[in-house]
């Protein structure tokens, strides 16, 4: 005999799942029990989005599924703003509530709500009810399965707590004690061709690399491809990239998508690979594709293709498959490629700096930090990078240095990024301690602004509970800078008075060196460059997770 809940841990034990994240109640008891004797461990977080970000970060960093246990209804509630933004990042997740015991409900119990997979549903890929015991396992196996099947994301189960302590008959014990199916997309080689055939007779091609390169470990064939027929690459928009997707040290690659630069606007054809189309973060006054390109799309989720711009070919397929695919057929001459004079013009153009290289800051203004006690963020990006190892994981929530971040920053297969598109702040430091337990070996920065340190510092806790040497990087400009900088462009009244509501918690300041070492977490505040090298340096020389708190101008955000 097996109760339900210990069926459900064996099938993520099966599934090569060591660790859950939670922060539990009591109607989690019987899953938490069966943690006890079982290969999975639970790692106590202090807050719900704590959970939900760890597990994201382990599940990005060992390629799996993150998984998290969370408490009914209040519980649930909690893990909404980093569902989001799993939801918009594509992210695998499987999310396990301890409901209310079914007996009692439609009594207005404690924490009772009439639909729990209700509150989650529009921040899930699926959200469902454990209506027999026999079912927990079961749907524990097929949240797996989901949660990782292009279009990935996050799935919810509630699992009422008494359905989880039963005992199963012996013909449901073990039924489900096995791997989760993989579900693969292919296409068929003819379709590619005609891709590739676009990118060779084109006069100005464009290749968008995507989130689904970075999350496939695709890149080396995408910058394989773009080698090939000498095409200049961009990221995904600024706001929504958060993977690795094409090395931005590549003298190829030209920055985040926009519609003002150069190559993107000078393209006669752009190939999507694995690409939202698009996700404009604000209303746009302009159409991000002119009139007369082609575009071509090739990626896994069916509802991005042709979403919004017309695609001339549409290709629903795995983009590691698909790019394989095409460097093969390239390789083996099945493509008639441009002549030696096309292919220097190429070269030319994508060797050419795009405009999202050209914004530099004055000499007078990097030049502001030693006489105002504060860095500027991009010499404050300039030092990290001559000073983090080359194989350095970045978790970035920076916000208004994202687009710094991701153009100025050294990164390639060695140097690894995750990000978060989905808007929701105080998901960096969690998912920073996750990514650093799937990746012992490597030295992870987790660079945060100050405002979103604040929404989940206590993951803080959890890097040193876990002994997670994570080194946080927090921007510290006191304040909401988004904010400010909104209501400098679009306030009247703010532009008339210099008056910004709701932009700054300068009065009184927040000691975040005095709130990390409350979770047991060195620290450390810097207001010039030498106190940031020794800094780098101290925290890279021990096992210890550490806190830089970097006070930078805000200048650069007006």
């Amino acid at each position: 005999m097996s109760s339900a809940a210990r069926e459900a841990i064996a099938v993520l034990e099966a599934n090569g799942i060591d660790r859950v994240f939670g922060n539990p109640g009591t109607t989690e008891v019987p899953l938490l029990d069966a943690t006890v004797s079982g290969e999975v461990a639970f790692h106590l977080c202090l807050h719900e989005g704590v959970a939900v970000a760890m597990a994201d970060g382990y599940g990005r960093a060992t390629n799996s599924v993150g998984v998290v246990m969370v408490h009914t209804s209040v519980g649930t509630a909690n893990t909404l703003a980093n569902l989001i933004n799993l939801s918009s990042d594509r992210s695998p997740l499987l999310v396990i509530a301890g409901d209310k015991d079914d007996r009692l409900s439609g009594r207005g119990c404690f924490c009772e709500v009439s639909d729990l997979p209700g509150l989650v549903r529009q921040a899930t890929k699926e959200a469902w009810r454990v209506t027999l015991p026999q079912k927990l396992p079961e749907l524990v196996l097929r949240g797996l399965k989901v949660a990782q099947t292009p279009a990935r994301g996050p799935v919810f189960l509630a699992a009422p707590e008494n359905y989880m302590a039963e005992e199963l008959s012996t013909e449901f014990v073990g039924l489900y004690r096995r791997r989760a199916d993989k579900i693969t997309l292919r296409t068929h080689p003819e379709e590619l061709v005609a891709v590739l055939q676009a990118l060779a007779s084109a006069e100005r091609p464009l290749l968008l690399a995507g989130n689904e390169v970075g999350a496939g470990e695709a890149m080396p064939l995408l910058v394989d491809l773009a080698e090939r027929f000498c095409v200049p690459v961009v990221g995904e928009e600024v706001f929504t990239t958060n993977s690795l997707n094409f090395p931005t040290n590549h003298p190829y690659y030209h920055g985040n998508f926009a519609p003002d630069i150069d190559v993107v606007r000078d393209a006669d054809l752009i190939v999507s690979i694995g690409a939202r189309m698009f996700m404009e973060y604000t209303w746009p006054v302009q159409p991000y594709l002119r009139a007369g390109v082609r575009l071509h799309q090739i990626g896994a989720d069916a509802d991005e293709l042709g979403k919004i711009y017309r695609a001339e070919r549409a290709i629903l397929s795995d983009v590691g498959d698909a790019l394989r695919e095409m460097c093969r057929l390239t390789a083996d001459g099945a493509i008639a490629m441009p002549g030696e004079a096309a292919l220097e013009r190429r070269l030319a153009r994508a060797r050419k700096q795009s405009s999202v290289y050209t914004v530099s800051p004055s000499a007078n203004d990097l030049a502001r930090p030693t006489a105002t006690g504060a860095l500027h963020p991009l010499r404050l990006l300039e030092l990290l990078d001559s000073i983090l190892p080359s194989d350095v994981a970045i978790v970035d929530e920076s916000v208004l240095s994202k687009s710094l971040m991701q153009t100025r920053f050294r990164l390639d297969a060695n140097r690894l990024y995750f990000g978060t598109s989905g808007g929701g702040l105080g998901w960096g430091i969690p998912a920073a301690v996750g990514v650093q337990l799937g990746m012992p070996g490597r030295r992870v920065v987790a660079f945060v602004g100050d405002g979103g340190a604040l929404f989940n510092i206590q993951a803080l806790w959890s890097a040193a509970h876990l002994r997670a040497p994570v080194i946080v990087v927090i921007v510290n400009n006191d304040g909401y800078m988004a904010v400010r900088r909104g209501l400098r462009e679009f306030g009247e009244a703010s532009q008339r008075s210099g008056r910004f509501p709701g932009s700054s918690f300068s009065s009184p300041g927040i000691d975040f060196c005095a709130i990390a070492r409350g979770f047991g977490v060195r620290a450390v505040s810097v207001q010039s460059e030498e106190q940031l090298v020794e800094a780098l340096r101290c925290a890279l020389a021990s096992d210890d997770a550490i806190v830089i708190d970097a006070h930078v101008i805000a200048s650069h955000y007006h």
